[in-house]
């Protein structure tokens, strides 16, 4: 093993090609979404509303494990730049996941789908609170823990 690589750095490639994979299958699943919403000819058949609520979850699923892995790498970092350091970038981050997933309630919304805009607004509901309940509390923890908040 080479002396300068520590031992996490092929845990953060492989991390990387996780978050990445999932940033390009996010975006897939949000623009079939909003291609199905726009395309489909009759919106309120049921066949139709469940096809788009399956892939609505998948999005959801995925912009949670999405999230999830861009914060672990915290846990495995010593030496972290003074700008990352600080706990509003992520919370700032976060705050555009949960955009993405409220901009596909709007969406159906939009097209006159109540009940499933209903649907998946419990679903998302579920996920933010998941979301807010393991990987921001762990990070939050960390940045106490760590004294993130303090200037350098």
């Amino acid at each position: 093993m080479n002396e300068d690589k520590s031992t996490y750095s092929d845990y953060f490639e492989h991390n990387n090609v996780i978050v990445q994979v999932l940033s390009l299958f996010c975006g897939f699943l949000f623009t079939s979404i909003t291609i199905l919403s726009t395309w489909l000819q009759n919106r309120s058949e049921f066949l139709a509303q469940v096809t788009i609520l399956f892939l609505t979850i998948l999005f959801y699923v995925s912009l949670y494990v999405l999230l999830d892995n861009l914060e672990m790498r915290f846990h495995y970092i010593e030496d972290i730049p003074p700008m990352t350091l600080k706990v509003r970038p992520f919370f700032n981050l976060l705050l555009v996941f949960y955009l993405f997933g409220t901009a596909t309630l709007f969406m159906f919304l939009l097209f006159d789908l109540l009940y499933l805009s209903l649907v998946s607004g419990l679903i998302w509901a579920m996920i933010v609170v998941l979301s807010l309940s393991t990987t921001v509390k762990r990070f939050y923890k960390q940045s106490i823990t760590r004294h993130w908040e303090i200037e350098h």
